[in-house]
């Protein structure tokens, strides 16, 4: 219990200092302030922070800075958005390696570790969902979310909570 609360409080934290980034594009923007090479500057940087992100439960946050950020100023060069689609390919494929990984224990290793295991694959998914938005607001259709849908699918599918409903 003490390591799920630990978990919980670096999301918040993560989760309130990825706010700030796109709030600062979004005044930026209305006070014309800043342009579109201090943006793209900016974005790119967070495409860099999340292509070397190794930790899952900061994945989220990441993306949902970029995403804000790019809907708060529009549309960005081609270079940025090939960055973080790049970013994106590289953290898709390491969450595939890791729940392939995942899925080869045996099922009294998987139950021995079960709650640990689903706290994993929950972070993965919040940060695969913000993947899923930040694409899709370059292509409804992009085709990153096939890949998306299918490193899903490697997951071990035991749910956020252990078998007796304890949280």
């Amino acid at each position: 219990m003490r390591a799920v609360r630990g978990h919980f409080l670096c999301l918040v934290l993560a989760n309130e200092q990825g706010r700030v980034l796109p709030m600062l594009v979004s005044c930026g923007k209305a006070s014309n302030t800043i342009d579109g090479d201090m943006v793209t500057n900016v974005v790119q940087h967070v495409a860099s922070v999340i292509s070397q992100e190794t930790d899952t439960t900061f994945l989220a946050s990441l993306f949902k800075c970029a995403t804000d950020s790019l809907r708060a100023w529009g549309d960005v060069k081609a270079e940025t958005r090939q960055g973080l689609e790049n970013a994106t390919k590289q953290q898709l494929e390491a969450l595939a390696e890791k729940r392939k990984a995942r899925g080869t224990r045996t099922a009294a290793e998987i139950e021995e570790d079960r709650e640990d295991l689903a706290l994993l694959e929950e972070m993965e998914e919040f940060a695969l969902e913000e993947m899923a938005k930040m694409l899709g607001l370059f292509d409804t259709n992009h085709p990153l979310l096939i890949a998306i849908s299918s490193v899903r699918d490697l997951g071990l599918g035991l749910g956020a909570w252990d078998s007796d409903g304890d949280e």
